[in-house]
């Protein structure tokens, strides 16, 4: 995958983030793909469809353990998404890694809890900046050209 930079999060800013990263990428052809530690979440509201290990996405080469899902992410959908993601801390316990596919690419990926976090072209610096000026992120590295 070739990412545009890097994000570190702050710990406590989790939920805050992917709204803000859902919110903007959320589109007629975006979607989420989500591996959970147990599948005890009721998703029936946002009707996802169990994938494997793979990631769904073809500009993606993850494989990751995990229960996962594919989720539609359209603006019909965002609000029940970051409820159903943010409730009871879920994003910095049940769920281990996240991957939203936008435009063909990947634009977000989390792993392992937010440890590893990465965007693409779609997420705009400005929104990066807000972010850390808000404390919703610690900082956030751009990669070198020779990089991707």
């Amino acid at each position: 995958m070739k990412f545009k930079g890097s994000i570190e999060p702050n710990c406590d800013g989790f939920e805050e983030l992917f709204e803000a990263v859902v919110s903007q990428l959320a589109g007629s052809e975006t979607q989420l793909a989500v591996w959970l530690l147990q599948n005890n979440i009721d998703f029936s509201l946002i009707e996802p469809q169990p994938i494997g290990a793979e990631s769904p996405f073809p500009a993606s080469n993850s494989v990751l353990a995990g229960s996962s899902l594919l989720i539609k992410l359209d603006s019909s959908n965002v609000e029940k998404v970051v409820q159903l993601f943010t409730d009871n801390d879920r994003l910095g316990f049940e769920i281990l890694h996240i991957e939203i596919e936008a435009k063909g690419f990947v634009q977000f990926a989390a792993y392992d809890h937010f440890s590893a976090v990465f965007f693409g072209h779609e997420i705009s610096l400005e929104m990066l900046e807000a972010l850390q000026s808000r404390e919703i992120i610690e900082g956030y590295q751009i990669f070198d050209s020779n990089e991707l």
